[in-house]
């Protein structure tokens, strides 16, 4: 990518392997740098439609929603783009507090390689977990994928996406609408037990649910619940809000897909998600939700064509969300592209907003869905200011 606005892609077919890939900006073209990995097998061994954000590499992260029961299969993807070793623990939570896993701790993932940890191997038979990333020396990336099966065949797949780290307000975006289960699971990292009272953000406004308003959890353990009754099959966000610091996520079941969405938090920046296949049977809905005040945001869409590096706008429609709502929005691909960049970006004077999608395609052997919460764009970075000691003396 040589100019703002371009894009690229790397593909892969039938099987084949990619190596891990880093992908980095220098100078004009490492603001709002974006990247996602999607993948698309309709009715084959690995049948699923999954997709994740690209996120960098960092010293500690969360998932929640991962499982080790019969039919399911999570996994933990570690990868250092550093040329030195990493050493990492794997702390996983369950139902009934911290599991000991001796093999997820002093993990070493040598420089510029990857390391792929099965959950059912650290913590067999465990229902619900929340997985806690953990570099004690280096950096590393990390994402956890998640498989259904039914017996050995593979009846759906996708990416858990990362959550938010611990908080005590935390929201769950991109709640899909139609029938299924709705598992939210939360966890509270620390030595204190958790209150947590749930509003249920929707379309057409915002409320407290009569039915599991407030969920209880113990100290440094996860609780799943199914949210599917207070739902009523619409498309939401979950606001959550604890005593103590909590991280959240959410499995969605689609038939037998499932999806997943993850803790967040509010922002004012622009965000974006790219690699969106352009498909006669595909669907794309955005979620928009102010959670605080009323929000306009611009919604713009980057079309790829292979061979044409720089994109121009295109689609571009602006959305009003009033306080305490959310938008589900339905996104028209362009024609005759490739694939397309979505970009969101609050308009001045706009009150913070959460974002998410979901995108389904129609399948003679079950309907895909995939979708998480978008995070923010990297825009700006803080430079460290620096200060003359009189403690050092130069030589």
């Amino acid at each position: 990518i040589r100019v703002p606005g371009g894009q690229a892609q790397i593909e892969a077919f039938g099987g084949t392997d990619l190596p891990p890939i880093e992908a980095y900006g220098e100078g004009a073209l490492a603001p709002g740098l974006v990247a996602d990995q999607w993948g698309r097998d309709p009715g084959g061994a690995g049948r699923g439609l999954a997709s994740t954000a690209c996120a960098p590499a960092a010293s500690e992260f969360w998932f929640v929603g991962g499982g080790a029961i019969a039919g399911r299969q999570t996994r933990i993807v570690l990868v250092n783009p550093d040329e030195t070793s990493a050493i990492v623990d794997v702390v996983i939570r369950g139902p009934e507090g911290v599991i000991e896993a001796p093999a997820g701790r002093g993990l070493v993932v040598e420089g510029e390689s990857r390391l792929v940890v099965r959950l059912d191997v650290l913590a067999p038979g465990v229902t619900a977990t929340a997985v806690q990333v953990l570099a004690r020396t280096g950096r590393v990336g990390a994402s956890v994928d998640d498989e259904q099966r039914s017996g050995l065949a593979n009846i759906g797949s996708d990416w858990i996406p990362q959550a938010a780290p611990p908080a005590t307000r935390v929201f769950v975006p991109g709640i899909i609408n139609g029938e299924g289960a709705r598992v939210l699971s939360i966890a509270a990292p620390g030595g204190d037990d958790a209150i947590v009272n749930v509003r249920v953000i929707a379309e057409e406004g915002s409320y407290v649910p009569a039915d599991r308003a407030r969920v209880e959890v113990p100290a440094d353990s996860v609780v799943a619940i199914d949210m599917a009754p207070i739902l009523t099959r619409q498309a939401a966000t979950l606001e959550l809000t604890s005593d103590v610091p909590i991280v959240a996520g959410m499995r969605q079941f689609f038939g037998n897909e499932t999806s997943f969405s993850a803790g967040a938090l509010p922002y004012t920046a622009p965000a974006a998600v790219t690699g969106l296949p352009v498909r006669s049977a595909t669907e794309l809905r955005v979620a928009v939700t102010a959670p605080e005040s009323e929000a306009t945001v611009e919604i713009a869409l980057l079309p790829y064509r292979a061979g044409r590096e720089a994109a121009e706008p295109t689609g571009v429609r602006r959305v009003t969300v009033p306080a305490g709502a959310m938008r589900w929005v339905r996104i028209s691909p362009p024609t005759g592209v490739d694939w397309y960049t979505a970009v969101v970006t609050p308009q001045e004077g706009s009150g913070p907003v959460l974002v998410a999608h979901r995108l389904r395609e129609k399948s003679r052997f079950g309907d895909l869905v995939t979708g998480y919460p978008w995070p923010p764009l990297r825009t700006e970075v803080t430079i460290p200011t620096a200060v003359q000691d009189p403690a050092v003396a130069l030589r």
